[in-house]
């Protein structure tokens, strides 16, 4: 075995994160106030694009992320001057949030040119936390994760906000488990305009949005709507990774009377993409950093009436309407009705065929389909003495997924073939008979329906004990029901299973926060975390083992204190946590056809780190900032790391705002993890793996130049030009993503994700 863990010297680091935290309240004493020092101040904030802002001059309104004084569990809130004018027109959410402190993303395309192959929260990896939409929780169903290109692009955001915790009672979704990477969208602007942008990159990249503004519109009570049409083309840095999306926008406020405000909002994208996976270190040096998916066909490009394989198809929707109203005596309702959907329709795994299928191509086509209905209904009452807030959430998703084999020479690219050299034909004449030549799911590996419900009612109260003091304590229960109807089970012996399953649980919480003064608060805060089961650990075993699955809801216990401190020349936040991580899911042993004989739950894990970002205005424009982490997570039964968790996080980096000219560098370091070949138990020595390697660790940097004019007479309002490079300094990375058993194999099947090398975005943009 390889296991000996390399441990860094961290006292550094450590000690670097404490002199943060200790510098700011000595550092501002005598600095101007914070404008942020009424917590209980009902303001309404429009997150609207503004493509020429005025001057950021303070520290409060320079910050790439920062916290807020009322903060009950760490956060990073990443606002929407951050989003416009610091990272690529072409980001996802996943790029924004990359920024924030214990964060990591991988993306080996571009920015926002694919979807993200890892990005974490305290090394825990998409599926493990939320990501809402406006409050609303969404994802795919059976394994918690998402596809950030796939809903809303950067240029529809107006603030990510990345939670690091399980947050109070009435924060909903199904992984409380990791935190919350929360999502906001853009409101409709005051004033009525025109705002196209163009941006023109690396690999041929090509993007248009054209966002229009109706103003307020006084016949109306004040109405207002925002409406947006996105298209984007690329090569992508990657071989046959090219991509085009179309991307419709809609949001419409719409107040009634002077104390209800009804919401709508509606987006579209369709987007057609390949998607490699990881390589081999020999298949860099054979094809290149870039090498991404090998394709011998000339015409197998992205028109769908030519590209046969090695591309996806997807389609997705998200619509709510939302009930804001006051009743009165501080009664206030919120309510979101919701829907949402996701098509993606794959032509993957293309492979020359042998035996009777010599010389042809075969493959695979995969659906992963899916509707989701929910409501989110919060209920709150604030007086003198505190704040109480109940309400509930439902959701219910049917989720239809399938894959079946295809010769693409012979039968098409989407046409099931039938023919005895079928990939995915019955094993044996004793299997299960809807698999058999004749029935209709001869040829798939898998046929299923997945119908999830989730229902989480709860009760919180904001204590106000003293005017600098609050406290609040609630409690939430979660309750979510699988069932699965499967004419092909996901196993090898693709027998057919109609089971269901129900986890539930009560989770508490309780958080403080104490105001030290008009510009510094602490916090601390206990609470639980919750996620259900996966899919494939509640049933993908042979129908004769169902009963050996041993498998338990995800529980995190979180215990954080923290501070922030804020003041227009200086602000930072600092925080320590320790969670309690239990019921870790792993696979066990396997059976002659590789299925695991059972799924079982390990002890768990403890995470454990420090984690502080600052920014200081300078003077003149100029401020710099600063954030990082120290994280740790290790399982309880062997001792040995939990995979893929970076050790370290950090980010430094400045920022420019005067007259008209802004301009930012900003240098991310990823530290490194650690990856094992298997995972058979967490609670033996060794944990069942015979290998492990740590990535290397990396920097990155981006820097962002540009320039905005405002105009005082004619048709054009504001104009603005901005040129975006991306890894700056052009640092060769790759990231260990998966190793072999045996060192020997280390060159040909050890696995990584190479990211771009330096690559540059012109965006310009009018205000009309």
């Amino acid at each position: 075995m390889n296991l000996i863990k390399p441990r860094p010297d961290r006292i550094a680091q450590l000690v670097a994160l404490l002199a943060l935290a200790a510098f700011a309240p000595l550092r501002a004493q005598n600095a101007a106030p914070a404008k942020e020092t009424d917590k209980n101040k009902d303001a309404i904030v429009r997150l609207q694009e503004i493509e020429v802002s005025e001057p950021r001059t303070s520290a409060i309104s320079a910050a790439p992320t920062d916290s807020k004084l009322d903060a009950l569990q760490p956060q990073s809130v990443i606002n929407l001057d951050y989003i416009a004018n610091n990272t690529a027109a072409t980001s996802d959410y996943a790029t924004i949030a990359n920024i924030a402190p214990s964060v990591s993303n991988v993306e080996t395309n571009g920015p926002g040119l694919s979807e993200a192959k890892h990005t974490t929260i305290r090394g825990i990896d998409d599926g493990g936390y939320n990501v809402t939409f406006d409050g609303i929780p969404f994802g795919d169903y059976n394994t918690f994760t998402h596809h950030t290109t796939s809903y809303f692009p950067a240029k529809l955001l107006g603030q990510v906000v990345v939670d690091r915790g399980p947050g109070t009672a009435s924060t909903i979704g199904n992984a409380t488990f990791g935190g919350t990477m929360g999502l906001y969208s853009k409101d409709p602007r005051t004033t009525a305009g025109f705002i196209p942008t163009l941006s023109f990159g690396s690999w041929a990249t090509k993007l248009g949005h054209f966002e229009v503004n109706s103003g307020l519109l006084p016949s109306i009570d004040n109405a207002s709507v925002i409406a947006s049409y996105q298209r984007m083309t690329t090569d992508g840095y990657r071989t046959n990774a090219d991509m085009a999306r179309d991307t419709y926008y809609v949001k419409y406020l719409q107040p009634i009377g002077r104390k209800t405000v009804l919401t709508f909002l509606s987006s579209f994208n369709s987007i057609t993409f390949g998607n490699p996976g990881t390589v081999t270190q020999s298949q860099i040096d054979q094809f290149g950093r870039n090498f991404g998916l090998k394709d011998n066909n000339a015409a197998n490009h992205l028109d769908l009436l030519n590209r046969a394989y090695n591309y996806q198809h997807k389609r997705a929707d998200f619509e709510y309407i939302g009930l804001t109203t006051d009743f009165g005596g501080g009664w206030k309702l919120d309510n979101k009705l919701y829907t949402y959907s996701y098509n993606n329709l794959s032509h993957e795994k293309p492979k020359v065929g042998t035996g009777d299928a010599a010389g042809t191509m075969l493959g695979s086509v995969k659906l992963n389909e899916y509707r989701t209905y929910g409501d989110n209904l919060v209920l709150s009452q604030d007086s003198d003495l505190g704040t109480f807030k109940t309400g509930f959430w439902v959701d219910r998703t049917r989720n239809h997924r399938y894959t079946y084999g295809v010769n693409y020479d012979l039968t098409g690219s989407d046409k099931i073939d039938l023919s005895s050299t079928a990939l995915y034909k019955a094993a044996a004449p004793n299997g299960n008979p809807l698999t058999l030549p004749g029935a209709y799911a001869y040829d798939y590996k898998y046929l299923l329906l997945d119908r999830d419900t989730t229902f989480q009612p709860f009760a919180e109260y904001q204590w106000r004990a003293t005017s600098d003091l609050s406290i609040n304590g609630g409690i939430k229960y979660s309750t979510f029901t699988r069932d699965m109807n499967a004419a092909v089970n996901q196993t090898s012996g693709r027998e057919a299973l109609v089971k269901s399953r129900t986890d539930s649980k009560a989770l508490p919480s309780l958080t403080a926060n104490y105001s030290l003064s008009r510009q510094w608060s602490a916090y601390a805060e206990v609470a639980r975390g919750f996620q259900s089961p996966s899919e494939g650990n509640s049933f993908y075993v042979a129908n004769s083992n169902l009963s050996a699955i041993n498998i338990s809801p995800e529980i995190s216990t979180n215990y954080q204190v923290g501070t922030v401190y804020k003041t227009n020349k200086f602000n930072a936040d600092f925080d320590a946590y320790y969670v309690d991580f239990k019921n870790y899911a792993y696979n066990g042993p396997t059976d002659s056809s590789g299925d695991p004989l059972y799924y079982g739950i390990a002890k768990g894990a403890y995470y454990t780190g420090f984690e502080a970002e600052a920014t200081y205005a300078v003077g003149g424009g100029l401020s710099v900032y600063a954030n990082g982490s120290v994280n740790d997570a290790t399982f309880k039964g062997s001792k040995l790391d939990v995979p893929q968790v970076p050790q370290d996080t950090a980010a430094l980096g400045f920022a420019y705002n005067q007259g008209g000219f802004f301009s930012s560098l900003t240098e991310k370091y990823v530290g490194s993890w650690v990856v094992y070949d298997k995972i058979t138990n967490p609670d033996i020595a060794g944990a069942g793996a015979s290998r492990s390697a740590n990535s290397s660790s990396y920097w990155l940097g981006d820097l962002s130049i540009g320039y905005g004019w405002k105009f005082r007479q004619g048709i054009v309002r504001n104009a603005k030009v901005r040129l975006q490079i991306s890894n700056v300094f052009n640092n060769k990375v790759q990231v260990l993503d998966s190793v072999d058993a045996s060192a020997a194999n280390a060159y040909t099947k050890d696995a990584f994700n190479v990211l771009p090398e330096r690559n540059y975005f012109l965006t310009v943009s009018f205000d009309l």
